[in-house]
């Protein structure tokens, strides 16, 4: 009796635990139900559609980019991350919900279903098909597909380094049905432009403008184009600016004592300093004279090139410091001192000496031998001009010369870059 009475306990519980299953997994009873019944004789390798001749599949792409991660312009490398929306009715994965306890939503694994093979046309790596077998696409009750593919884009990209590092670069992605073409699949976009609300700022590039298109000539595809600007304060604190400041350094050499001897070595000091520089920068440059060459390069020249010229009239000057006073000074370069001290109001050079032999009285003796002397009111001067003070004259000239140079094509540089 006892024996019966426990069969009959553990039947009940039994019973009860079977009821209670049911009820907390009636709808994934169904759903195991309808996803059987959905792909039950459903080809995969065969698109929607049901008039192959007449009717074209519609689908709807579109991208919601996540961040600009990397753009190489050395390597001609555009790297984006995101998502990929893709949308199209499937009329064999169509269902009743009241069937199924009212479900309005199931879902697949892309290689249970068919999906459009798009692949990256301008992939910097291997081109294949896009999407991962295991990746879940939502499935609505009237046979609507949602695909969200969250993707990691790698594309080639020439760089345009004309006005690095204050440079705009414009990118662009292709994606393409694999297979078909126009007479068979119709892509659309719902939106002109990338979803960009969950768009993550990238610490070297701002984002511009965006914009995605659908196209059917040449081929079928779609395209969707990114332009971004380089934020250029860290390479006009660290590079250019240094650059700059050495030019005009440079030039301070045309102020030294001519007798203090460091002219040379200062000048020479100098180029050393920049070469240096320059060197560790064109390691960041971007290697590339297509389509254009950066104009930081012609900058960079232009200050080896100066730093050269100031080196070289350092030379000249000190040959005129160290001439011999008794040496003559040709008519010619005597005239351009007299200029040089003219037009810079300075007296360091006086250009006209009273000489100690002048004659200031004239004696002459009349009929009688009587002497008469007269004041001539005047002196006579010769020309004084020294080595020495064409040697000052050509410092000033230098030093002028060269500091409106380095201004000129310094200031004119950044008005090009930044304006």
């Amino acid at each position: 009796m006892e024996n019966v009475r426990g069969s009959l306990l553990f039947m009940m519980i039994t019973l009860l635990n079977s009821a209670c299953s049911r009820v907390s997994y009636g709808n994934f009873t169904y759903k195991t139900a309808l996803n059987v019944a959905l792909l039950n004789g459903y080809n995969p390798s065969v698109h929607p559609g049901q008039n192959y001749g007449t009717q074209k599949l519609n689908v709807n792409v579109g991208f919601d980019l996540f961040k600009i991660q990397e753009f190489d312009e050395l390597a001609s490398v555009f790297t984006i991350t995101g998502v990929l929306t893709v949308t199209w009715f499937d009329e064999r994965l169509k269902w009743t919900p009241r069937n199924y306890s009212n479900l309005n939503i199931t879902h697949f694994k892309q290689k249970d279903i068919w999906t459009p093979p798009f692949v990256l046309s301008n992939s910097y790596h291997n081109i294949d098909l896009i999407g991962y077998g295991d990746m879940t696409l939502k499935l609505k009750y009237h046979g609507e597909v949602n695909w969200f593919l969250p993707l990691k884009l790698s594309s080639s990209c020439d760089a345009d380094v004309m006005y690095y590092p204050n440079d705009e670069q414009s990118c662009s992605l292709e994606l393409l049905p694999w297979g078909y073409t126009g007479d068979y699949m119709q892509l659309t976009v719902p939106n002109p432009i990338l979803e960009t609300n969950t768009f993550t700022k990238n610490p070297t590039w701002d984002l511009v403008s965006t914009f995605q298109k659908a196209f059917s000539s040449p081929k079928l595809g779609y395209k969707m184009g990114i332009t971004f600007k380089r934020k250029p304060l860290f390479f006009m604190v660290n590079f250019i600016m240094p650059t700059i400041f050495l030019s005009f350094i440079n030039m301070m050499v045309f102020l030294l004592p001519a007798e203090s001897g460091e002219r040379v070595g200062y000048s020479i000091t100098v180029l050393l300093a920049m070469a240096v520089f320059l060197s560790t920068i064109t390691t960041i440059l971007p290697q590339t004279s297509t389509p254009n060459m950066a104009l930081l390069c012609y900058l960079f020249i232009a200050h080896i090139g100066q730093s050269l010229l100031i080196m070289i009239c350092t030379i000249f000057g000190l040959r005129f410091y160290l001439r011999f006073p008794e040496d003559h000074v040709p008519r010619w370069i005597s005239g351009l001192t007299r200029f040089a001290c003219t037009c810079a109001k300075s007296a360091t050079c006086n250009v006209h000496l009273r000489t100690p032999n002048a004659v200031s009285e004239i004696k002459i003796t009349d009929h009688d031998g009587v002497e008469i002397v007269e004041d001539t009111g005047s002196s006579l001067s010769v020309d004084a001009v020294t080595w020495q003070c064409v040697g000052k004259a050509f410092d000033r000239v230098c030093c002028v010369f060269f500091l409106m140079t380095s201004i000129s094509y310094n200031t004119g540089f950044l008005v090009v870059m930044y304006y």
